[in-house]
């Protein structure tokens, strides 16, 4: 590589006098270079569209929406012998992910370039979004939340999320087993002033076939969300 450079340098001492011409033959070695093991520069990286402010729920959110998959038959066993009363969010236990996605409470999105977190009004419940290419850890136990990476795709931003620990998907008793996966791609629309997302969920153990939805929000641009109580010794709850 130095006797490149060297030579590189000697061709361009024939033209260019002084310091310029090393940094000439710098620039061309780097060139050459890049033809020689095929790497080309990359294309310029668009601006990512802004997602933060608080967002209010435009959209249905219950679980037992239209085009709902059927259960299996364990699924739908479970659900039979659901009693409302076994329901851990009336011992103010946060809703596993995605039920928590569902709710129709405000959250809040905060973004970084490697980070996007997802701040939800109830439960006060927080979403960390790895944007920096990282993988699910062998060695991490399952979280109500799960654990979600996130990636560029144009204008969306495509979330996946695993790792999941059993729970309900709904109030009204639907269950999932751990072995649910999620995929939501977000984008905003009108101006950044709304915000749109298809979400499926693939529960294999639940459902029969994956489960796709849509859900809409618009901006409040002024808003902020709450601090969440729940206290389980309060006769409302």
């Amino acid at each position: 590589m130095k006797g490149i450079l060297a030579w590189w340098s000697g061709r361009v001492r024939l033209r260019v006098p002084g310091r310029l011409c090393d940094w000439i033959a710098l620039i061309a070695l780097i060139a050459l270079c890049s033809v020689w093991t095929g790497v080309m520069p990359q294309d310029v990286a668009v601006d990512a569209p802004d997602f933060s402010g608080v967002w209010l729920a435009t959209s249905p959110r219950s679980a037992g929406g239209e085009n709902r998959p059927a259960l299996t038959p364990g699924a739908q066993a479970d659900l039979d012998a659901f009693d409302p009363l076994d329901d851990p969010v009336i011992r103010c236990v946060p809703p596993g992910f995605p039920r928590s996605g569902l709710i129709i409470y405000p959250f809040e999105i905060v973004q970084a370039d490697e980070l996007v977190v997802f701040l939800y009004e109830s439960f006060g419940m927080v979403r960390r979004i790895y944007m920096d290419g990282r993988e699910l850890p062998d060695y991490l136990p399952p979280a109500i939340s799960g654990y979600s990476t996130g990636r560029w795709d144009g204008d969306e931003l495509v979330v996946e999320t695993t790792g999941v620990a059993p729970g309900l998907l709904s109030g009204g008793g639907i269950r999932q087993y751990g072995d649910v996966s999620v995929i939501e791609r977000y984008r905003v629309v009108n101006e950044g002033r709304g915000l749109e997302a298809d979400v499926t969920i693939t529960a294999p153990e639940t459902f029969v076939e994956p489960w796709s939805r849509s859900f809409t929000w618009e901006l409040d641009a002024e808003g902020m969300i709450f601090e969440s109580i729940c206290d389980p010794e309060d006769r409302r709850f």
